[in-house]
């Protein structure tokens, strides 16, 4: 790290300024949130070690993401991963490139989400994973009355999947408030492998956001999309070059990871969701719409002007313009002298052969 200040010094920075953040929007953090953002910040912290990123450069953009780790109380820790920290490389106005640390949900932070937050959501079962060759047959509607899909698996693992099946409980009526158990019947949300294509677009599109001949790519892409599969996109040394397709959707032990994901996140967005408060809602479309992700980065990417580590001299000694309670000062008197403030800890350096593994980026909503 170009700046080495611990990791304690970071986290007694951001975690109150976090529970402050959720306090303004009638939010009081829990224990499970304060769990979620220290974490974060724990597998945040390692891979600004392991780049050697400045604290001093990222200050917002970690503030950003830990106050959405909290709203969506997305556990790093948790095993599967819910979440996951990498960093991306992008090139502000000026033509200069710089790094910045950036967030996606694991397929498993979705099926939480879905569970916390799904309308009328009582049970999300474990997901079909209906691979070429296995016998699949779709529901039939009698009216209002629902046949389940059938899945014979072959068990043949090195197929490609082709679908993706969501059984989950829903549900039946309202809610009276009182004790009495609700009805539920079970609904089958599927999508399919080709429907990734509009995601591989919008990775594609975003990818070249900030190229002079945009314009020319973009159109030679959709033309070669229209009448090409998924993995015909993605097998195309040329659409790899115009769309600049990261190693994580193209690569062979990667591919089938990133498609599935895709697939089960377009399930989970498709179902809708109650936040019941604004800023729950207002991050978790941060986090699955990748429009808003490319705003957010136009927003923050020249904001980081104060310097980390006044910020926690400061925010350790005054109390800030939000009426935030903090430690002030003792006064001294003629017979005392001051005591020496400490110096904060200094983050052991990172061994020179650690590394984390990378993981593919989310690259939300197609366009």
């Amino acid at each position: 790290m170009k700046n080495e200040v611990s990791l304690n010094a970071v986290s007694n920075y951001f975690v109150p300024q976090i529970e402050n953040q959720l306090r303004k929007s009638a939010l009081d953090m829990t224990p499970y949130q304060k769990m979620c953002v220290t974490g974060a910040m724990q597998q945040i912290y390692q891979v600004m070690i392991d780049n050697e990123m400045d604290p001093n450069e990222t200050r917002n953009n970690i503030s950003d993401i830990l106050l959405t780790v909290a709203a969506l109380q997305l556990n790093a820790n948790a095993e599967p991963r819910e979440v996951y920290f990498q960093t991306r490389n992008f090139k502000d106005r000026q033509g200069n490139w710089h790094k910045q640390i950036e967030m996606g949900i694991e397929g498993d932070g979705n099926d939480a989400l879905l569970s916390r937050f799904g309308r009328n959501v009582a049970y999300v079962h474990p997901f079909w994973l209906v691979r070429q060759g296995d016998n699949f047959e779709y529901p039939k509607h009698m009216g209002i009355k629902l046949t389940p899909p059938t899945w014979e698996p072959t068990g043949d693992t090195d197929k490609k999947v082709i679908r993706v099946v969501y059984p989950i409980d829903m549900y039946v009526g309202p809610d009276y408030g009182n004790d009495q158990e609700r009805e539920t019947t079970t609904e089958y949300f599927i999508t399919e492998r080709e429907q990734v294509k509009n995601n591989l677009l919008a990775h594609m599109s975003n990818n070249i956001m900030r190229e002079k001949d945009k314009a020319d790519r973009l159109k030679k892409i959709k033309e070669f999309a229209k009448d090409h599969t998924l993995d015909e996109i993605l097998d195309n040394a040329e659409m790899i070059r115009l769309g600049k397709i990261s190693p994580a959707w193209r690569e062979p032990q990667s591919r089938e990871t990133m498609i599935i994901r895709k697939m089960r996140n377009n399930i989970v967005k498709k179902i809708p969701k109650d936040f019941n408060n604004g800023l729950v809602q207002l991050k978790y479309e941060e986090a699955t719409n990748d429009s808003l992700k490319q705003m957010r980065r136009d927003v923050t990417e020249e904001a980081n002007t104060e310097d980390f580590d006044d910020a926690v001299q400061e925010k350790q000694q005054t109390a800030d313009q939000n009426g935030e309670i903090v430690d002030q000062p003792k006064p001294t008197t003629a017979d005392e002298q001051p005591a020496e403030t400490p110096k904060a800890p200094v983050a052991p350096k990172a061994p020179e052969q650690s590394t984390v593994p990378s993981q593919p980026a989310d690259e939300g909503d197609p366009f």
